[in-house]
This record gives C-alpha cells, structure tokens and sequence, in this order.
C-alpha cells in the first residue's frame, strides 16, 4: 500500500532568518489538521497558497481547490478539481459527498485529500443567509470529521470574522496564519491570546501558531519558478482520483 506523505513546509522562522539561518517551518496535517490563513490585500496570501499547494501536488494528494474571486488561479479553469465563482459550492459538495463514502467505506481514506477555499467569507457574503447556514455547516463537518478520513481543508480570507463559521468550527482548525497588516479583529480571531504584541508585517511576513503552542513569526519563501509551480498544482487539479481508489 502506498504511503501518502501530510507533513509540509509552511514557510520559515524569521527570528532565525533574521540570524542568516534557514530553518523551515514545518506542519503535519495528520496531528494538527486544518489552516485558517488570514491576509488583507496584497499581503501575498496567494502566495503563501501557491507554495503550500505545490507541495501537496507532489505529494500525490487530491487536491479540491474553490477559487471564488477566480483571478489568481484563473489558468486552472479547465481542470475537473477546480471551481470557480458561483460554483465553489460544489466543490464544497463533492469533498462533503467523498467524505461520505469515506464514512461509508465505499472509498479507502488512503490518499489525503484537501479542500482548498479561496476567499471563504467573499463566497458566503454572495449567497442568501439561509444558503450561507447549510454551507458553514458543510464546513463544519468536514472540519469535524475530516481528519480521521483524511480530508483537510485550508480556508482563506481577508479578514476573520467568527460571523463566517457555526458555532465552534473555526476551533477545528490546528493551524492558524496571518500575514501582512492583520485588522484587530483578524488578530483576536487568530490569536486571541496575543492579540497586544501582533505587528504590522510586509508583505510574505506574519505570524504562525501551531497546535496553540506559541506564536512565531514567520517568512514565506520565495517560489524561484512561478511557471512550473502552477503546472505543477494543474497537474493535480486535472486528478480524477477519488481518494483511494
């Protein structure tokens, strides 16, 4: 049986960049599942996605990625795991569905698989409020239930707001990053017990916490070969795999 690996790179320390080391930040979605990355315009969220989405393609995952604002990845638009606008619900829907067979075992848990939702609160701000309710709860089962069935989600906004989840979902999620100009809002939301030494960072820059162990400051690197990083996250989204099959 095939091994599947779940421990990635999510950037670098800046205290040891700082002191001309590079010591990557690691993160394992097995033991810490789920990532809430929060960063205004312009902060490199995108970024920060396109090098964590990287490394899950080449680790052979299933990757489902909604793209709501559809600018940053509008090349993948063709792909069967892509959705874009007003159809990011249904990529909502096909890992919820997955991960019903997976409860089912009609389909093996073998092959991580990751929903990636780009611009979460955007997406519910366009739909009525009793459609905006069955979605966040969607999300919270995944949330809930994903991780002994492989399936991870890594949600993406501008700001946080709790508005934007059920009650208690957004607990589910072992790994929160921010990056960039944080609102004191975002800051409380993602790190509430640190909320007075959050500062302003530039852009690729910002603050990781893992697990609710402390806080650290982190660096997103710098992605040498854009091209072939996006061909690389293609070639995943082209996958018609269904998680261990």
């Amino acid at each position: 049986m095939k091994t599947f690996k779940t421990t990635f790179n999510i950037g670098i320390s800046q205290k040891a960049l700082s002191k001309g080391f590079v010591v990557p930040l690691k993160i394992n979605f097995k033991s810490t599942p789920h990532i809430i990355l929060v960063a205004p315009s312009g902060a490199g969220k995108t970024y920060a996605l396109k090098y964590i989405l990287r490394q899950l393609a080449e680790a052979d995952s299933l990757i489902y990625l909604c793209d709501f604002k559809a600018i940053d990845f509008s090349t993948m638009s063709d792909c069967p795991n892509y959705f874009k606008h007003s159809d990011v619900n249904k990529g909502l829907e096909v890992v919820f569905e997955l991960m019903q067979k997976r409860i089912n075992g009609d389909v093996g848990c073998e092959q991580p698989c990751y929903l990636v939702f780009d611009e979460w609160a955007g997406f519910l701000a366009s739909t009525p409020k009793k459609t905006q309710e069955e979605y966040k709860q969607r999300l919270a089962s995944i949330l809930m239930l994903g991780r002994g069935l492989g399936i991870y989600v890594i949600l993406t906004l501008q700001r946080a707001d709790s508005s934007n989840f059920s009650s208690g979902a957004r607990d589910n999620f072992g790994v929160a990053l921010g990056l960039g100009r944080l609102s004191k809002e975002s800051a409380r939301m993602l790190f509430p017990d640190e909320t007075d030494v959050i500062e302003a960072k530039p852009r690729g820059k910002g603050y990781l916490r893992v697990d609710g162990k402390p806080l650290t400051e982190i660096s997103i690197p710098t992605i040498k070969d854009m091209s072939k990083t996006d061909l690389i996250i293609r070639r995943a989204l082209l996958s018609s795999d269904e998680g261990g099959h």
